[in-house]
């Protein structure tokens, strides 16, 4: 291997960091970085056989990806426009009992769990109006739910996880118990952030004691799922056993309201779709389903069924139905095609040599590559605002890198995505999101929100992260 060939084996990629570091849109940049990727042919070749390879490796994965970003987008502006969500945030704000225990509840455990079910910032979206309802103001309410994004390796139902799975040949349950393993870090420092920011001074003794007993739940029941059940469900598992331990919490201070049948309703779309997952999970470890397996556990397709389901289950009218589908089309279309380039890229290297050169130069620097792994995660997370274009991009490198120099590419993978999902939340994109949102919503006396300083926050928390995961990486080496 020439200097020269790791050179522009890496054009490609640093092109793209760099684009998106001068605030380049995503569309463009990856337009861009695909172009020079096909120039470069000349080096690395992409013939009939390679593209053969792209489409045979990476076609499913692209399906499914799309099927979960179009069930996921429709099925929340379904249930936005119901008023599904508005009932869901009232009666969680009854039962939390104090404001403390609300802006836990609903930071720490509420806007993950939509994250990890519809993914795409909708846990922003969703967890923004809720926070400023229980007590906060704009600026704390948007870093907040920027800060509860703690579960992202699992956002939509994990499509970033197939993406990995496909890229590294790894067991699947393999990867996810890894990236559960080094997400420990990601509840802690997020879930003291979020009691820091949300939490007055001489309040936060009692909330910092019900975050360590939420976090003792969560985190086995994220590497049990992984391990043992589905890796697709792991945010929905451990964000919902944040909701029920808390909401035990509340419950030794006081009977939870009770729910009228409109606001079941509003939470029977959730249950129908984890629902359905388990059926058919538990199905396939029982039964042989041969070739059917693969589709019936398809996460992109429950998604879908419960998006066409779920105006029978909220009570959305037909003249509702329009409008609701035209604005998911709209938002589907742009984010779809992103991210489908994202992936072609990723394939693209894989394919083409460039993945193998980088992995033999990377290879070069040892132990030292392993170190490296959650602040590369970091800052990609944070460039490109997304796992599943994050994973596109290093998967296979790293995988690839790893083995060469003998280290377990688990746990590589599973430090790097730990420092992508974690750093979404410090991504332009989403902090913008949060803002506006939060802006949107104020009142006339209340102050807009402050960008630089919910940024600020989300990023230094985001360097903790990887001051924290790095030794542990160095141990668990």
């Amino acid at each position: 291997m020439t200097p020269l060939n790791l050179l522009l084996a890496a054009l490609p990629i640093l092109t793209l960091i760099g684009l998106l570091a001068f605030r380049v849109a995503p569309l463009p940049s990856v337009l861009i970085t695909l172009a020079v990727t096909v120039v470069l042919s000349f080096r690395f070749p992409l013939g009939l056989s390679e593209v053969s390879e792209l489409g045979g490796r990476f076609g499913g994965v692209t399906i499914t990806l799309a099927l979960i970003m179009l069930g996921g987008i429709i099925l929340s502006e379904m249930l936005r426009a119901s008023g599904a969500q508005e009932l869901i945030s009232l009666w969680l704000n009854g039962a939390a009992h104090s404001r403390e225990r609300a802006i836990l509840l609903l930071g720490f455990a509420v806007t993950p769990f939509v994250e990890s079910i519809i993914g795409w910032g909708v846990g922003i979206i969703v967890g923004v109006p809720l926070l400023m309802r229980a007590g906060l103001d704009t600026t704390r309410a948007a870093t907040v739910s920027l800060l509860g994004l703690t579960l992202c390796p699992w956002g939509s139902l994990g499509p970033s996880l197939l993406l990995i799975q496909s890229m590294s040949g790894l067991p699947m349950h393999d990867l996810g118990f890894w990236i559960a393993l080094c997400n420990l870090p990601v509840l802690i420092v997020m879930g003291v952030t979020i009691t820091l920011v949300g939490v007055q001074r001489g309040r936060r003794g009692r909330t910092f004691a019900e975050l360590a007993v939420t976090i003792a739940v969560m985190w086995p029941v994220l590497l049990v799922t992984n391990l043992w059940l589905a890796p697709a469900l792991g945010g929905v598992f451990t964000a919902g056993a944040g909701v029920l331990t808390l909401l035990a919490l509340a419950r030794l201070t006081g009977p939870l309201p009770r729910m009228s049948r409109a606001t079941l309703r509003s939470f029977s779309p959730y249950a129908v779709l984890v629902g359905a997952m388990l059926t058919v999970i538990g199905l396939a470890n029982i039964v042989d389903l041969g070739a059917v397996e693969t589709v019936l556990t398809n996460p992109g397709l429950w998604l879908v069924v419960t998006a066409l389901i779920a105006p029978l289950l909220v009570k959305l009218s037909r003249s509702e139905m329009l409008p609701v589908l035209s604005r998911g089309l709209r938002t589907f279309a742009p984010v779809c095609l992103v991210t489908v380039l994202f992936v072609l890229f990723g394939g693209l290297l894989s394919v083409n040599g460039m993945g193998d050169t980088l992995a033999e130069g990377a290879s070069s620097l040892g132990f030292g590559f392993l170190l490296l792994m959650p602040a590369l995660g970091a800052l990609t997370g944070y460039l490109t605002g997304s796992n599943t274009s994050a994973a596109a991009m290093l998967a296979l490198g790293t995988t690839h890198a790893t083995t060469a120099i003998g280290a377990n590419p688990l746990l590589a993978l599973g430090a790097q995505t730990a420092g992508v999902g974690a750093a979404v939340m410090a991504s332009p994109a989403r902090v913008a999101l949060a803002v506006s949102l939060a802006n949107s919503m104020r009142t006339v006396e209340e102050p807009a929100a402050n960008l630089r300083r919910a940024a600020g926050i989300t990023i230094l928390a985001n360097l903790g992260v990887v001051v924290l995961l790095t030794p542990a990486v160095a141990l668990l080496a």
